[in-house]
């Protein structure tokens, strides 16, 4: 925007970013909601946009949503991040200042992109349709491949589990995921699908299937274990991704125990506990133990779930 008069609040060169002429500065400190932002590259020309309350929470959302594409194998890459005010020449007065409004934008690519935590991932503003779509079906594809879609009422908490961040700033509905993974699972049958899956899986995704299942039997509550720290404890998933470099090293499952001790004298948190679960003697990585030494200084139990089918046990990490 060019200017137009002088800031009503600084006397600085000023556009009418809102109803009264304001610097670009000082319009981010009357709105104070999005001041940084971060840019992921997924494609030549297509750029998803996160927009955050600061610079770290930019960086760290940004290095999510890299680590959610990469999984599913999107190349991406977290090519730029700062301040929002530093990034009006890539992304334009329009974008920047719109951005800076999150959830109250008039925009609908930023105000639909925008989560409760004041965070935005902005995954159309700077993409085309065939960016869209190439992303959409390869995230389709990896969710159809790794989680149980047996009905359409799957769909949702498969897309929910496997792209946790994305899902919080409603990118997979906008990208039109969940669609297209019930399209390619009516194009393949379930039967069939299920007998691909079967001989792809690796007897380590088996054996996560059987904890799940051993957890059902029980009336224990699961879910991913990414996902269920950015649903159920944000400002905790906020902390870790900030010194950690991200949510990668979180355990698999995140167990919602309830203390009830109807079920036996078989394993049952009294809390949320996470769990990772290892076939046979598998070692938890260098960034896996830095995550599970960070939850259980934030006072939450880490379990290892270790064996075969067969032969199983819980270790106290």
């Amino acid at each position: 925007m060019p200017p137009t008069d002088t800031c009503e609040d600084c006397g600085a060169d000023a556009a009418l970013y809102s109803d009264v002429p304001l610097c670009f500065d000082c319009y981010l400190d009357r709105v104070d909601r999005v001041r940084a932002c971060a840019v992921v590259c997924v494609s030549a020309t297509g750029q998803f946009v996160v927009g955050a309350p600061s610079v770290d929470e930019a960086g760290a959302v940004g290095r999510a949503v890299v680590d959610e594409l990469s999984e599913a194998g999107v190349g991406a890459t977290v090519t730029r991040h700062g301040s929002l005010a530093d990034a009006r020449d890539l992304l334009g007065d329009y974008h920047a200042s719109e951005l800076a409004r999150g959830v109250r934008s008039e925009s609908r690519h930023v105000y639909a992109a925008a989560s409760p935590r004041r965070t935005v991932v902005d995954v159309e503003t700077r993409t085309d349709d065939d960016c869209r779509k190439e992303t959409a079906d390869v995230l389709a594809r990896h969710v159809l491949d790794t989680s149980r879609i047996r009905k359409r009422d799957d769909v949702s908490d498969a897309v929910a589990e496997t792209f946790p961040t994305l899902y919080e700033h409603r990118a997979p509905s906008r990208l039109c995921v969940p669609e297209r993974v019930w399209s390619l699972a009516k194009e393949e049958g379930v039967s069939r699908r299920s007998k691909r899956a079967e001989r792809n899986q690796r007897a380590g995704r088996r054996f996560e299937e059987f904890f799940r299942d051993w957890c059902d039997d029980r009336g224990l509550r699961v879910v991913r274990g990414k996902a269920g720290l950015v649903r159920h404890h944000p400002e905790i998933a906020d902390d870790i991704a900030r010194k950690t470099d991200g949510l990668a090293g979180v355990p698999d499952f995140l167990v919602r125990g309830d203390g009830q001790r109807s079920f036996g004298d078989s394993w049952r948190p009294d809390g949320d506990a996470f769990v990772e679960v290892k076939r046979a003697n598998g070692a938890l990585s260098r960034e896996q133990q830095t995550v599970v030494a960070h939850l259980k200084a934030l006072g939450f139990d880490v379990f290892l779930f270790r064996g075969t089918p067969d032969d199983h046990r819980f270790e106290r990490r």
